[in-house]
Parts: structure tokens; sequence; C-alpha cells
């Protein structure tokens, strides 16, 4: 993980990992299509790209080349 990201962001980072790759692609498909995400609403613009930038990057090592998991982040 990025070490300049701050304590905060981490632990939504870690919290929203732990809720499983079905939710954490769900926010990522939000994401990706410009829609509001509830679940970072406490956070800053640029504390959500850091928060959805890092997911993407965590979810890339279950990317398949047959496309099972689109996260609209390659």
């Amino acid at each position: 993980m990025n070490p300049d990201l701050s304590e905060k962001v981490v632990h939504k980072i870690e919290t929203i990992c732990g809720l499983g790759c079905t939710q954490v692609n769900q926010l990522l498909e939000k994401a990706g299509n410009g829609n509001e995400i509830e679940e970072l609403s406490d956070f800053s613009h640029s504390e959500v790209k850091q928060i959805v930038d890092e997911l993407g990057k965590i979810m890339s090592v279950y990317d398949t080349d047959d496309g099972d998991i689109n996260t609209g982040f390659k």
C-alpha cells in the first residue's frame, strides 16, 4: 500500500477490503461510472481518488485475462 496515504484513508481501505471482493468491486464500479460513493462521503475528493485508486490496484491482483472481474480500472 502507498506509504503516503493518511491513516484515515488506510483504515477505510482496510475496512472496505474486509467486506469482501464483491463489495469492493461494486464500489469500484460506482466510481468507474461516476456515481457518488456513499461509503466515502466523509472524505475529500482527493481522498476518494486515493481510496479508489488503491482499491483498484489491490483488486488488479485478482483480474483475469478472460474478464471475470471488471473494475473499470485496468
